[in-house]
């Protein structure tokens, strides 16, 4: 479905539609209102002056670019550079071996241990009367990868212990 052909009708919003032909109605209307203005007041100079002042204005414009290209990379005054280049900060998990995957800290401390223990055993806790089995179920409905965390921490946890 990612290439899929899109029905045209669908796309189309008149209103949009309107909005942009008279957008464009207008910037053709102002371009040419320009070019008459230019045609105007250029058509008494001759070709050897037109060219002078094409090379010169785009000197200027070259030159003004260079200089605030290297006012920004050579600027004496650090206390405020034009161009500011920040560190880039590594995530913590992220692994720098080349690979793109993310790697997590495998360690479970006692406290956390504790109230994973506490956890599980008030969950094993609910399923004695009827309404506790309830709240259970919707509990692992709601976080159906929930348990499955518990007994990975319980192993990461035990693993450390060895």
């Amino acid at each position: 479905m990612l290439f899929r052909k899109r029905n045209k009708k669908a796309d189309e919003h008149p209103l949009k539609d309107k909005a942009a032909r008279g957008i464009a109605k207008f910037l053709l209307r102002m371009q040419t209102k320009f070019s008459e203005f230019m045609n105007a007041n250029t058509k008494n100079t001759p070709v050897k002056g037109l060219k002078i002042f094409l090379i010169a204005f785009c000197l200027f414009g070259g030159g003004f670019s260079i200089y605030l290209i290297a006012e920004a990379i050579f600027k004496e005054d650090k206390q405020q550079p034009s161009i500011k280049i920040d560190k880039v900060n590594v995530p913590k998990y992220y692994d720098q071996s080349g690979s793109d995957e993310l790697q997590t800290e495998q360690y479970v401390d006692e406290e956390t241990f504790r109230g994973i223990q506490s956890f599980e055993r008030y969950m094993d806790s609910l399923q004695q009367t009827e309404s506790g089995r309830k709240l259970h179920d919707s509990i692992l409905i709601i976080r159906p990868g929930l348990m499955d965390s518990i007994r990975m921490l319980k192993a990461i946890y035990n693993s450390q212990i060895k």
